[in-house]
């Protein structure tokens, strides 16, 4: 059902390869123009999170109005993304998009590296037998390039000796930083921003699970990895310095609007009515003492409390025994 969706990526590669016969530069070629066809999607998904950010502050002042009704809260917040044209994983529309994306090279890299039961050598598929790729891996064991086998992953490489492992590690290594860094790029631009709990899982899931495939996958697609996270880097550099330069910038915009919402989560926990609040406990407090010390009477006034009158001694009490003693002297 994919075969064809297969075979034009690597006839892709193909082309890339014998423009320069090296399989991590062809690989390179190949995750540059993917990247270029996916430039609008990610720019859409990007003006879509800061239209998100932008209209924090009304969705905030929903989740108050109807912070009891949680039924209530999503139905009106569904007609609030309907009415703005909003899509609340819009901003991650750039990270599911490698989704697809890395299966197909993965498996298009799985057939170029397939080796036949009972033999030792690779058969690649989806390539013409007549095709410079094809040619260059059929009966090869390995494709090297700058010293690294691409067909191996990390973890098979490293079971091999820690020498042989080192340079596919570097590679994850490169994708694990590549990684946070672009997501210190996002979140750097608006701190203040909250974003729906969906988005926020996706965008802190993805870049790990990504770095996990980094690891067990053939360090071809390490390659893909390498290279799409740093076309990414300078597309967020781009974003940056277009929508959030200027005050009146759409990213300044967002920026502001972030900062409200974040107020008014604030004032939710109790942070503007917190002294009103003390005000009537303190009063209900004086209220009580007052109550406790003293009974009022018919007139509006306190009555005080009776003055106590020392106890009559007893005939057999000490202060009499002591009296007594003081006679006989």
């Amino acid at each position: 059902m994919f075969d064809g969706i297969f075979e034009l990526f690597a006839q892709t590669l193909n082309f890339f390869y014998t423009i320069i016969a090296n399989y991590a530069i062809a690989i390179a070629l190949l995750t540059l123009l993917v990247m270029v066809l996916t430039t609008p999607f990610t720019l859409k998904g990007t003006r879509s999170m800061i239209q998100m950010q932008r209209l924090q502050p009304e969705m905030k002042r929903l989740q108050l109005k109807y912070k009891d009704d949680r039924q209530k809260l999503n139905e009106e917040l569904m007609a609030f993304y309907k009415e703005n044209n909003l899509n609340p994983l819009g901003g991650c529309l750039p990270l599911l998009l490698q989704t697809p994306i890395f299966i197909i090279l993965y498996n298009v890299i799985k057939g170029l590296t397939y080796i036949p039961a009972g033999q030792d050598t690779f058969d690649p598929k989806y390539l013409d037998h007549t095709s410079a790729l094809y040619q260059s891996l059929h009966g090869a064991t390995e494709m090297m390039a700058f010293g690294v086998d691409l067909a191996v992953s990390a973890r098979t490489a490293l079971s091999q000796g820690f020498m042989e492992g080192l340079p596919h590690v570097i590679m994850v290594a490169i994708v694990a930083v590549t990684s946070w860094y672009q997501q210190k790029q996002i979140q750097g631009r608006n701190p203040n921003a909250e974003m729906p709990a969906q988005q926020k899982m996706i965008m802190r899931l993805m870049p790990a699970m990504f770095v996990l495939f980094a690891f067990v996958a053939p360090s071809a697609l390490v390659v893909y990895f390498i290279v799409s996270n740093l076309y990414r880097i300078g597309m967020q550099a781009y974003i940056t310095r277009t929508l959030y330069h200027g005050e009146d910038s759409l990213g300044a915009q967002a920026q502001k609007a972030s900062l409200e919402a974040r107020k008014l989560k604030e004032a939710e926990g109790g942070g503007n009515d917190l002294l009103p609040r003390l005000g009537k406990r303190a009063k209900a407090d004086a209220a009580e003492a007052s109550n406790g010390a003293s009974e009022p009477n018919g007139r509006g006034t306190s009555t005080p409390p009776p003055a106590r009158t020392p106890p009559t001694p007893t005939p057999g009490s000490a202060q009499n025994r002591s009296k007594k003693k003081k006679k006989r002297r």
